[in-house]
């Protein structure tokens, strides 16, 4: 799986986010799933991928699958042991999950900023470090 992080400046960019992403499949043959994120989407942190695709995608738009594709043949799943309508192994298909934001969105899309909180008075018994 990658995450391509997305800096998009007009609407033309919807597209090349996607673009990218096709891409990303033609330089590494292996790869079946591609998630494109907004520039305040941390890379490397599932919890915000995942409230990108919670917050910003929606399944019968922002899901783009390629079917019949080359894939990895050591992937259990990429045959026709699973799918019968595979023809051989190693065959996939490969899916774009675009949870960026549309461009013409972008101003609906602000994050809620939430204050720090100390919690230790909640739950004194807990001991909590609060720096």
């Amino acid at each position: 799986m990658a995450v391509l992080k997305c800096a998009k400046s007009s609407a033309f960019d919807d597209g090349r986010a996607w673009q990218a992403a096709l891409v990303a499949f033609g330089v590494y043959a292996e790869l079946k799933n591609v998630i494109l994120i907004d520039r305040d989407v941390a890379v490397f942190d599932t919890d915000d991928g995942l409230w990108a695709m919670q917050t910003c995608m929606q399944g019968d738009v922002d899901i783009i699958t390629i079917p019949g594709v080359a894939g990895h043949v050591l992937d259990p799943i990429q045959g026709p042991d699973y799918n019968p309508a595979l023809p051989a192994l190693g065959t996939t298909a490969k899916t774009i999950f675009d949870a960026s934001v549309p461009f013409r969105l972008a101003a609906a899309f602000e994050r809620a900023r939430f204050e720090d909180v100390d919690p230790r008075p909640y739950a004194p018994e807990l001991d909590l470090p609060y720096a």
